[in-house]
């Protein structure tokens, strides 16, 4: 009599917190687990380790009505999602199901998996990215494959500004990553943020509510859409909000999983698993392209405050400083041209434009280290010419860089309009 084909089922042992343990033999890390509680459906779930015989599972639903001795099968498949041109204009789970209740018929099933990339099966990046917005167009240019961090505190226009970039931004296809959002902010963002960029877009949600395993699936679901895309020769735009909200489901189920907590309990999988998402991102040999924007929540406005923060800045092309001084000036997006930074922008724009770029940024600076003095009355017309620049031409610099959510900018009008602000500022 042969067995082959045949299920078998081991048996819930323990449940703890948001994981469970159960006795499966042949269980490996990231298979696909069926729990069958006896008070209830069936629940999915997924095994993030092991305990000596026992293998760890984090339920994809809740735990409540699961006991010791429930069935559970392990199906030795890794979880998938579905993915293709059908899911354009949907807003979907992390496993690629439309939460409206529609059906994909022609979806392709994908693993959720991150894969390394050759190094050199990436082509150099050379085109410029349009994101729509002036103040990035002109002073912090972006390639299309280049990989970049806005770094805000809460409450300073973040998602407004990554509702913008996808919204003008010149990219083929947008895969917008919703990661650890509240409930009540999915259709505010889609509706009242996103708008008509919808049409070209997936959107890929995981709410606060949902289990951290969800969450992390919605990050690495999101970078299979993108790569999928990419692959056809699209140039993708992948937006993820945000990328600390992963950290944070990653790092509970590293604890969970039994590792050792680093740096305010942050395990070592966390550092490792955001560099592989980030690393996605490029401009390919044998395909388009994936242009990344990722928001990075800033604990105390402060970078080196946070682990999370302070490691991506490292990993990032460069980086999107909103500084809550300016938000709270009205001056939206709230961008600081100080310390905001395109690594690959000298080799993206003709010399002119860069100069004109570090000459208002020069500028600006000076006048931040006054700023203080000038505000208590006690600096003195005269004393520095770059501050007296600023302050004659105060009005027309913050102009620059406030911009309408309601409109966009192109990079060819973002370049005049820098141009004609640089003559302004040395009287020409």
């Amino acid at each position: 009599m042969s067995l082959k084909g045949a299920k078998v089922y081991g048996k819930v042992v323990r449940v703890s917190g948001i994981y469970l343990e159960a006795y499966n033999p042949g269980s490996a890390t990231g298979d696909l687990v069926e729990i069958y509680p006896s008070t209830g459906n069936r629940i999915y779930g997924e095994v993030i380790g092991f305990a000596e015989d026992r293998c760890i599972i984090m339920p994809y639903g809740r735990l409540s009505g699961i006991k010791p001795g429930d069935r559970v099968l392990i199906r030795s498949e890794y979880v998938y999602t579905l993915t293709g041109d059908e899911l354009l204009g949907k807003v979907v789970n992390p496993f690629g199901d439309p939460l409206d209740g529609e059906t994909i018929y022609s979806a392709q099933k994908l693993p959720i998996e991150l894969r390394n990339i050759n190094p050199l099966s990436r082509e150099r990046i050379k085109d410029v990215f349009d994101t729509g917005i002036r103040s990035i167009n002109g002073m912090f240019t972006l390639g299309k494959g280049q990989k970049v961090g806005i770094f805000a505190g809460a409450g300073v226009g973040k998602s407004t500004l990554l509702g913008m970039i996808t919204n003008y931004s010149t990219a083929d296809v947008v895969v917008l990553a919703l990661i650890g959002e509240r409930g009540r902010e999915v259709r505010e963002f889609i509706e009242d943020v996103l708008g008509k960029g919808l049409s070209k877009s997936i959107v890929v949600v995981s709410t606060a509510d949902e289990p951290p395993v969800v969450k992390v699936k919605g990050a690495l679901s999101a970078i299979v859409h993108a790569k999928y895309f990419a692959q056809k020769g699209a140039d993708v735009l992948l937006v993820m909000d945000s990328i600390t909200r992963f950290a944070m489901a990653q790092r509970e189920i590293g604890l969970a999983a039994g590792e050792p907590p680093t740096l305010k309990g942050y395990t070592p999988s966390v550092f490792h698993m955001m560099t592989n998402i980030v690393e996605s991102c490029g401009n390919f040999r044998d395909g388009g392209s994936i242009t990344g924007v990722f928001s990075v929540l800033v604990e105390g406005d402060d970078i080196t405050l946070d682990p999370v923060a302070d490691a991506l800045v490292g990993v990032f092309d460069g980086h999107i400083i909103l500084s809550r001084k300016r938000a709270n000036a009205g001056l939206y997006p709230a961008i600081d041209p100080v310390r905001s930074l395109s690594r690959l922008m000298p080799r993206l724009v003709d010399e002119e434009h860069l100069n004109m770029a570090m000459y208002v940024k020069e500028l600006l600076s000076s006048y931040e280290s006054m700023e203080d003095l000038v505000n208590l009355g006690l600096y003195k017309k005269g004393s520095n010419p770059a501050v007296d620049r600023v302050l004659e031409n105060k009005e027309i610099l913050d102009a620059f860089f406030k911009q309408d959510f309601r409109e966009g900018v192109s990079f060819k009008e973002s370049r005049r309009e820098l141009e004609n602000l640089y003559r302004t500022l040395r009287g020409e």
